[in-house]
């Protein structure tokens, strides 16, 4: 195994989505996973993914990943990286008849909190639906941030479920406020605590973006040779100065009182980090209105590519980066620059799917193929 570099090499599969059982070798540099369409292809990849970060990155539907019929489904992965190879466990079990499912995630064999498994095996993702990550709406791009944030800080996953729950629950009561005229007294408990949780989400994503931003300008400059400035920004639903936790508690608060009569009015907290967004420019105007398709694909490469190499800075080990079905959505010249940019200077484990065996893998040093049929992976002989 290169120094430097995370790579899933053995990954077990038990009544997860489409497959029953499953065990797949997978090699340290660039493999390749082809298949016709809903073989299983996108759920080999969700499985290592979910394996890393404990949850399914596709599906907020937990009992979504256990085979129909069964009660419950494991991953299992051997991992290499720098700091010593371990083996990564997760069981989802369903709870009787009920629609919740518990997670059980042992570190060699010992169970371990889900939190404290993050980052141990880094993983970066491009998704089809990544490649609206431009134009789409900001819940893309704060869970881009998040998953991240998640990876490196695994404290901040306590703070961003807090900060939901919490949400749910003042909504609840403003709600209560507005129909019923009662419960007053206790939100002012709920804004402070989200204004605690929310501040430290805010910071922790500004400082991502400040350290994504010059990387992905680089990374745009690889992949299209532009003379455009891709300028990354946070940008908070309210006036903010995101770059100290007290002060940003304050902010918040401040804006609380200031939007307190349409909260109540509206039932809901239009302020705080679940509003917030990041802002793309290309050459000083907003990527979203004025960036052609071809430059809106290069700004998303960009950005996952500044994933990867911050990723890679912050804990030393390149990051596993799972490719599904996006290759296919890309011109020959950003493909073959996309590939050459993973499989050379950036030499991470590179899983890619695809509908069409790639056979101009002349740039992927030792690339290994496998065929998905029906939830059978086989390697290419």
């Amino acid at each position: 195994m290169p120094a430097g570099r995370c790579a899933i090499t053995r990954l077990r599969l038990y009544q997860f989505r489409n497959y029953p059982a499953a065990t797949v070798t997978l090699g340290p540099a660039v493999n390749v996973i082809a298949g016709a369409n809903a073989q299983g292809k996108t759920n080999l990849l969700e499985a290592a993914a979910t394996l890393a970060l404990t949850r399914s990155p596709r599906t907020s539907t937990t009992g979504d990943l256990v085979m129909w019929g069964q009660a419950a489904c494991a991953i299992e992965g051997s991992v290499a990286r720098p700091g010593g190879d371990t083996t990564l466990a997760l069981r989802l079990e369903r709870n009787g008849d009920s629609a919740r499912v518990s997670r059980t995630a042992t570190v060699d064999g010992k169970p371990r909190p889900a939190r404290s498994v993050l980052g141990l095996c880094p993983v970066v993702m491009f998704w089809p639906d990544d490649l609206q990550l431009v134009k789409a709406g900001p819940d893309a791009r704060r869970r881009l941030l998040d998953i991240l944030l998640m990876q490196l800080e695994p404290r901040m996953a306590a703070h961003m479920s807090r900060y939901r729950r919490v949400l749910e629950q003042r909504n609840a009561l403003l709600h209560r406020l507005r129909t019923e005229g009662h419960g007053g007294s206790e939100l002012d408990g709920f804004t402070r605590e989200l204004a605690h949780h929310g501040a430290r989400i805010a910071v922790a994503r500004s400082q991502l973006v400040s350290a994504l931003a010059p990387l992905a300008n680089a990374a745009l400059r690889d992949l299209s040779g532009g003379d455009e400035d891709l300028v990354l920004s946070y940008v908070a639903a309210h006036q903010c100065v995101c770059d100290n936790e007290e002060q940003s508690k304050l902010d918040l608060l401040a804006a609380y009182r200031a939007h307190a009569s349409e909260e109540l009015a509206r039932a809901v907290s239009v302020i705080g980090p679940h509003r917030d967004d990041m802002s793309i420019q290309l050459g000083g105007r907003s990527a979203r209105t004025t960036a052609s398709q071809g430059q809106q694909r290069s700004i998303v490469l960009a950005v996952k590519l500044a994933e990867m190499r911050h990723l890679a800075q912050r804990t030393g080990a390149s990051p596993v980066v799972m490719l599904d079905d996006v290759l296919s959505d890309l011109d020959q010249t950003r493909r073959g620059l996309l590939v050459s940019l993973l499989a050379g200077r950036d030499a991470a484990q590179v899983l890619i799917t695809t509908t069409e065996p790639l056979h101009n893998t002349a740039d992927m040093r030792d690339a290994q193929h496998f065929t998905v049929t029906r939830g059978s992976v086989v390697p290419d002989v």
